[in-house]
C-alpha cells in the first residue's frame, strides 16, 4: 500500500500520463522543463552553460533547477523503489554536494549564488536552500527526471524497461557524456567566449581530447557492481584508485635536478580535472646524514589563474596538469654552498584540495583543505 502510494505521489509530481518507453528522436507529448530565466536567476551572476557537439534530443541534466520541496517528495519515491542506488547515492559526493566541508569552506570565502546553483540544484540559488533540499544536493531527480513525465534513463538494449512501473525516456546522449557535461562543464560567471580560459570546469572537453572519448563517463565513474552501475562515486576521492590511475617515476637526472615523469596510463580527461581548487603537489626535500633538510623544492601542477588588478574575473596563466601525454617536473637539487656531500633525497605526489586560491600568484598561499599522498620514495643522494 506504501509503495502504491509513493508511486501515486510520482505520477502526480512528474506528470506521469503515459505508460511507455521513449528512446532518443521519438516524439513526444510530454512538455520539455521551462528553461531558467535571468529573472528567475537574479542575483545570479551567469547560469553556468556548458559547452557539447550537438544539442541532444532530450533534455539532459542541469543544475538550477528550483524545484524545491518538490523535488525532495519526488525524490523519496526514487529511493523506496531503487533501495540499492539508493543506498549507494545515501552519503554519496552528489548526495552532499551542499554539504561537503571543503565546498562550504570555499564558499564560506566566496559566498555565490553561481556556486549554490551546482552545489544544491534543486533550491533557489539566491537564498540558502531549506534543509531537506541542502541534504538531498545531487539527487536521482537531477540526473533522471529532466522533463516532466518520464524518467530519464540510458539506452539499453531489448525491451525489458517497458515494464517499469513509469514513463522512461531512454537516450544514448545520456549514456555517455550527456548525462554528465552539464554540471561537470561550465563558464565563469563573467566567461564569454570558448576558449578554455572562459571555463571553470573543462572537464568534457578535455575528455573530447583524450584517448577515451569513445567511451562514457561511466565506464570509470559508475562501474558496475552485480551488473547494474553503481552509483556511489566513490573513485573520485578513493586513494587506491587515484594512485592506479597516475603512475609516476622519479630519478636523478645529470644537472643536480629530480626529474618526476608524470603519466595517466589511461587517461579520460586530464589529471586533476573539476573546479580550480583542486591541484598536484610534486615535490622533494634534500636531507643531510643528519635528517635535516637542506633545501625543498615544490611544484604544483593546475590551471593557475590569476587575478589582474583592474581587470574583471580570473585569468588562466598556465595549465600544466597531467594529460593525455607524460608531464614532466625538474626539481633543482643543487645543495647550499659548502654543504655535506652525502644525505637523502626524499620525494612525494600529493593530491590536494584548497578552500581558495588568492589571487593566484602564489600557490604557497593557498589554504590546503585536503591532500592525498598518490606516490613516494627515498634516494640516495651525494654531491657530483
Amino acid at each position: 500500500m506504501l509503495r502504491l502510494s509513493l508511486l501515486m505521489s510520482f505520477c502526480f509530481l512528474a506528470g506521469c500520463i503515459r505508460e511507455d518507453v521513449l528512446n532518443d528522436g521519438q516524439a513526444t507529448s510530454a512538455p520539455a522543463p521551462p528553461a531558467v530565466s535571468a529573472a528567475e536567476l537574479a542575483p545570479v551572476d551567469v547560469a553556468p552553460a556548458a559547452d557539447t557537439p550537438a544539442a541532444p534530443s532530450v533534455p539532459m541534466p542541469r543544475a538550477y533547477r528550483k524545484r524545491l520541496d518538490a523535488a525532495v517528495t519526488l525524490n523519496a519515491t526514487c529511493i523506496a523503489c531503487h533501495a540499492d542506488e539508493a543506498k549507494q547515492w545515501q552519503g554519496s559526493h552528489h548526495q552532499q554536494s551542499n554539504l561537503n566541508p571543503a565546498y562550504r569552506k570555499a564558499f564560506a570565502i566566496e559566498p555565490s549564488p553561481f556556486c549554490r546553483g551546482c552545489h544544491a540544484p534543486e533550491g533557489d540559488p539566491r537564498i540558502d536552500p531549506p534543509k531537506a533540499v541542502s541534504e538531498l544536493g545531487v539527487g536521482c531527480v537531477t540526473c533522471h527526471v529532466t522533463e516532466e513525465g518520464f524518467v530519464l534513463a540510458a539506452a539499453s538494449p531489448g525491451d525489458a524497461a517497458a515494464r517499469a512501473p513509469h514513463p522512461l525516456r531512454r537516450s544514448t546522449a545520456f549514456s555517455q557524456t550527456g548525462g554528465c557535461s552539464g554540471c561537470h562543464e561550465f563558464r565563469f560567471p563573467m566567461g564569454m567566449g570558448n576558449d578554455d580560459g572562459q571555463f571553470m570546469q573543462t572537464t568534457a572537453r578535455e575528455h573530447l581530447r583524450s584517448p577515451a572519448a569513445g567511451k562514457a563517463c561511466a565506464d570509470c565513474h559508475m562501474p558496475r557492481v552485480e551488473g547494474r552501475r553503481s552509483h556511489a562515486f566513490a573513485e573520485v576521492r578513493d586513494p587506491v584508485w587515484l594512485r592506479n590511475n597516475l603512475h609516476v617515476k622519479a630519478e636523478r637526472a645529470e644537472d643536480d635536478t629530480l626529474r618526476v615523469t608524470l603519466v595517466q596510463p589511461a587517461p579520460g580527461h586530464d589529471f586533476p580535472t573539476g573546479d580550480l581548487f583542486r591541484r598536484l603537489e610534486v615535490g622533494c626535500e634534500l636531507k643531510n646524514e643528519r635528517g635535516t633538510v637542506l633545501r625543498r623544492e615544490v611544484r604544483h601542477l593546475a590551471r593557475h589563474f590569476h587575478v589582474i588588478p583592474g581587470q574583471p574575473g580570473r585569468h588562466l596563466a598556465v595549465d600544466d596538469r597531467v594529460g593525455r601525454d607524460p608531464r614532466v617536473v625538474d626539481l633543482d637539487l643543487t645543495p647550499p654552498s659548502g654543504g655535506p656531500q652525502r644525505g637523502t633525497l626524499s620525494w612525494w605526489v600529493r593530491y590536494q584540495r584548497v578552500a581558495t586560491v588568492g589571487t593566484g600568484t602564489n600557490p604557497a598561499d593557498a589554504k590546503i583543505e585536503s591532500e592525498v599522498l598518490l606516490h613516494s620514495g627515498e634516494l640516495p643522494w651525494d654531491a657530483k
